[in-house]
């Protein structure tokens, strides 16, 4: 697991032990930021379910002007501090110890935005359509509450057979999906009505 491009670029990163997401493959995660070449730089970042680290990483590598890391494993917060000081992007980082679903309070309070949300929530968690409903409440509310705006982007990163999601109770518009393997990537945005809380 490497950073693809960037001022980090072939930096390799550590990885978790034992965790029951798998990091996105480089091939993936090459064409993910490719598509968002435009919206990355100077660009505020929101990294949920953060992991190693890859992603909000990832677009740092690529110009975004900060990341704010969320992830609630203690081992997982070890490596996403080492995965930033090998990569030297720690100054543009904010990484937390949170659960992603008790963060928009605390987003709130110190003024946090995000052009761009980047979520890579455990798989077999988003095999439960409760789950997945909780995902777009949390979506909502970062929308409803203006940490993201308004022609922000979030990313949800789940198997390709959870993907059904219904947007009817949500201020949120599935405007594109793209599909490697078995892995697919939704992209939402905000469609400018203001129902959502947490």
């Amino acid at each position: 697991m490497r950073v693809i491009a960037g001022s980090a670029r072939g930096v390799y990163l550590s990885s978790v032990k034992g965790r029951s997401t798998r990091p996105i493959p480089d091939r993936i995660k090459g064409s993910l930021f490719n598509i968002l070449a435009d919206v990355i730089p100077g660009g505020g970042v929101l990294d949920l379910f953060a992991g190693t680290g890859a992603m909000g990483i990832e677009a740092l590598s690529r110009g975004a002007k900060s990341c704010v890391f969320v992830e609630n494993d203690g081992s997982a917060i070890q490596v996403i501090k080492k995965n930033l000081e090998a990569t030297r992007l720690q100054d543009k980082a904010l990484v937390l110890k949170f659960d992603v679903f008790e963060i928009v309070p605390y987003l709130v309070k110190k003024n946090i935005e995000a052009d761009l949300v980047l979520a890579s929530p455990p798989y077999p968690l988003l095999e439960q359509s409760s789950y997945r409903n909780k995902i777009l409440i949390l979506f909502s509310s970062l929308c409803s509450r203006y940490i993201v705006q308004p022609e922000g982007i979030m990313i949800l990163q789940h198997r390709k057979k959870d993907r059904e999601m219904s947007l009817d109770d949500f201020s949120l518009e599935l405007f594109d999906t793209r599909i490697y393997g078995d892995t697919q990537l939704s992209f939402f945005k905000n469609t400018g009505k203001r129902d959502g809380s947490l």
